[in-house]
């Protein structure tokens, strides 16, 4: 009897250990969980983040480790988190792909029907000219599509800022820019190419550049992009929606989200699937003013806001940039934060903004104040829908090169859930925020930071009740 109880303690002890040895939500704002902290001078950056069926999540980024075997350059990592925070793979990622890139770009991360990970990045393996490839990569780390994934492209073209889904049927579809034209191309579950040469958006006199790409309903996708005539020309917003059998199913003229004045230069506005065949979009203008909008395109393509959009505020004082929107399916409600900026654009706060299904404000004209006008930097307003309202994440940065990321909970009347609280506390340089909503009601939050000296890449979950750790 005292030998089995002697087992059975020295079997729970190393059960404990075992556990405690493996990194996991942190309850402390100040040990965010680490996926990539090589103190080594790498430049780890760029985080994507989805959501798993299964409560668990897939983060990838770019890694440029100086140390590294050549050719040098940014690399791509992809982990696995279990719903707790367990990194499922290798401490620091995956490797998925060994590059020479010497700077980054925007890349896409998605998951298809069977719990892989799917990622579309600029390739200089295949030559002097970046390509595009695309990686299909499972739960343990193996490379489905081999080593080298699938090469979409293979030309002289400029190809640029790819994306990749996981469609509703099984299959992938990639989209980038290609000189410029955005090209999208369906893929199956094998990695072979389904539509021939692709289906190609182009207009004569103009450039068009890939924005982003979402899956939609019946194996369809829906894509958007950016339309301007050379430098210094007006950048204005399109988008479609593509059939599984490459048909346009919003028309060949495309649906016109903003076409008056321009988009700030630069901004490649992301949109959010609605989860009924249509999409949220966000974004804002330098011409006529700093000012940030929002659209609701339905699933037949037609507009459910005013054409253009929704004002977020008719406050003629101040300035607004950077929105992040979040959707409430159940009363098709859109959620709209951004960083308020007086004038001069020197003093900087966060405000929201609730429009219904229609598109029109419900927080006043001028939105709500979240963090009033001050000297801190408010930056990388980043939010997801929670509850009736939303949460709402962004860096306060009191000066350069130091910050912490703050949250605040609200619901659909504005009121506060939650009061503002710290989801990372460590004074350092930190952007690129990336939320996303697991379907337990967990949120995660990415996001670049060099509290080691050099950035690394840390994620922090965020409960229903704003606690931060394991539920």
């Amino acid at each position: 009897m005292k030998s089995a109880f002697r087992f059975l303690t020295v079997a729970l002890f190393a059960l404990a250990f075992s556990a405690a040895a493996f990194a996991q939500w942190s309850s402390d704002p100040s040990l965010n969980l680490a996926l990539a902290d090589n103190d080594n001078g790498s430049d780890q950056v760029q985080p994507k983040l989805v959501p798993l069926k299964n409560f668990g999540w897939y983060v990838s980024w770019f890694d440029s480790n100086p140390f590294s075997s050549p050719p040098a350059g940014y690399d791509v990592f992809y982990q696995r988190l279990s719903k707790y925070g367990v990194e499922q793979l290798r401490h620091d990622g995956q490797h998925v792909a060994k590059l020479s890139n010497s700077s980054t770009e925007d890349y896409g991360l998605d998951i298809d029907t069977q719990g892989n990970a799917l990622l579309a990045f600029l390739d200089t393996r295949e030559g002097a000219n970046q390509q595009v490839t695309a990686a299909k990569m499972s739960p343990s780390g193996k490379a489905l599509w081999g080593g080298l994934g699938v090469q979409l492209t293979g030309d002289n073209n400029s190809n640029n800022t790819p994306k990749i889904v996981g469609t509703s049927d099984g299959n992938v579809v990639v989209a980038w820019t290609s000189d410029s034209n955005v090209v999208l191309q369906k893929l199956n579950a094998a990695g072979q190419p389904q539509w021939g040469s692709g289906v190609v958006f182009s207009e004569s006199g103009f450039n068009y550049f890939l924005s982003d790409l979402h899956a939609a309903d019946n194996g369809s996708v829906i894509v958007s992009w950016v339309r301007e005539q050379g430098f210094g020309s007006n950048a204005q917003l399109r988008a479609n929606k593509v059939a599984s059998d490459g048909s346009l199913l919003w028309g060949s003229d495309n649906v016109d989200i903003f076409d008056v004045g321009s988009l700030q230069f630069g901004n490649f506005p992301y949109f959010l699937y609605d989860g009924n065949g249509g999409a949220v979009f966000a974004w804002y203008t330098s011409i006529p003013t700093l000012q940030c909008f929002a659209q609701h395109i339905l699933a037949d393509g037609s507009e459910a806001f005013p054409h253009n959009g929704a004002i977020a505020s008719t406050n003629a004082r101040n300035i607004r940039v950077a929105p992040s929107a979040a959707y409430r399916a159940s009363t098709q409600e859109v959620f709209l934060f951004w960083t308020e900026e007086d004038s001069l654009q020197v003093l900087n706060g966060v405000y929201g903004q609730k429009f219904d299904s229609t598109g029109t404000t419900q927080w006043g004209s001028t939105g709500l104040e979240i963090v009033p006008l001050g000297s801190d930097s408010q930056i990388f307003v980043t939010s997801i829908s929670s509850g009736t309202g939303a949460l709402t994440f962004w860096v306060d940065q009191p000066s350069f090169g130091s910050g912490s990321i703050q949250a605040i909970k609200l619901d659909g009347n504005g009121a506060t859930v939650c009061s503002q609280f710290p989801v990372s506390s460590v004074s350092a340089d930190k952007s690129r925020l990336v939320a996303a909503l697991s379907p337990s009601g967990i949120t995660a939050l990415a996001f670049e930071d060099d509290r080691i000296g050099n950035n690394g890449i840390y994620i922090q979950n965020v409960n229903p009740d704003c606690s931060l750790g394991r539920p």
